[in-house]
């Protein structure tokens, strides 16, 4: 129970900075601050912790990671498409100068500690997240693996070239599993709303290009539930040997099924 607390209070503290970190008084004026995934700040601070960092050392690789995740996610937020509102269009300007200036957070707080290693690391990352991004949305007749080898890319490259520099495989793998489970959870959520998901849209053209109506949206959510439970099998493999990071992986999969009322779903055809 003391470890706990006191990995809640780490976490909790890491949370506090990184919010310290991105305000900024003209952006924060206009626009909300950007979203913290504490799934990966968890998955981080867990990975980095077991490689026994100084904790100066393990908060700034998180805060770093964040920051460019931050970065990205902002960037994500900004529409191409034509506005006549200013208002919009002051919005869509400043999103592209708050996702800059988290991008120099990073790369100032890294070079403050003269780590250059951590600096390419970071980069090379963002530069392939944002390839798998052209090459994913450029692709309009997308292949299945080569869209979910992409979109794992995007949603974890991040974390899993920090596994890579400290030699932590398994966590590499989980990370990779992990936040593609959670993507396709995401679109699930999102097809039930009316949106168009490119992910799932790929999938189902490859094997129902010609469903429209509520024919393809039952398909699309059919398609979209059975990837779930085999990326959901893939954890449950890669999380046999019993470990925090085990427990958490199972936990978290549990709750967003649960959330999206996957659970009793497959219960029922089970029963």
């Amino acid at each position: 129970m003391i470890l706990i607390n006191y990995i809640n209070e780490e976490i909790k503290q890491i949370k506090e900075r990184f919010h310290d970190r991105v305000k900024h008084p003209y952006i924060t004026k206009f626009l909300e601050a950007p979203i913290l995934d504490e799934d990966r700040l968890f998955l981080l601070y867990s990975m980095l912790e077991e490689k026994k960092l100084p904790k100066t050392s393990l908060n700034e690789y998180i805060i770093t990671t964040l920051l460019v995740q931050a970065a990205l996610d902002t960037h994500e937020t900004v529409s191409i498409s034509n506005v006549s509102s200013d208002k919009v269009k002051k919005e869509r300007q400043l999103s592209v100068l708050a996702g800059d200036y988290y991008s120099s957070l990073y790369y100032f707080l890294l070079a403050k500690i003269n780590d250059i290693s951590m600096i390419r690391l970071l980069a090379n990352s963002i530069q392939e997240i944002n390839e798998s991004k052209m090459s994913f949305y450029k692709d309009t007749q997308r292949n299945i693996s080569h869209s979910i080898s992409h979109i794992k890319i995007i949603e974890s490259s991040l974390i899993q070239k920090i596994a890579e520099h400290f030699k932590l495989p398994k966590w590499k793998a989980v990370a990779s599993e992990f936040f593609f489970f959670k993507r396709l959870i995401a679109e699930r959520e999102c097809l039930l709303q009316g949106k168009t998901v490119p992910l799932i849209e790929s999938i189902v053209n490859e094997n129902n290009s010609k469903l429209r109506g509520e024919a393809r949206l039952k398909s699309s959510i059919e398609m979209c539930d059975k990837y779930i439970f085999l990326s959901k099998s893939q954890l449950q493999s890669l999380c046999q040997q019993p470990s925090p990071l085990s427990s958490f992986i199972m936990v978290r999969m549990d709750q967003m099924l649960t959330e999206a009322d996957l659970l009793k779903e497959k219960v029922a055809e089970e029963g």
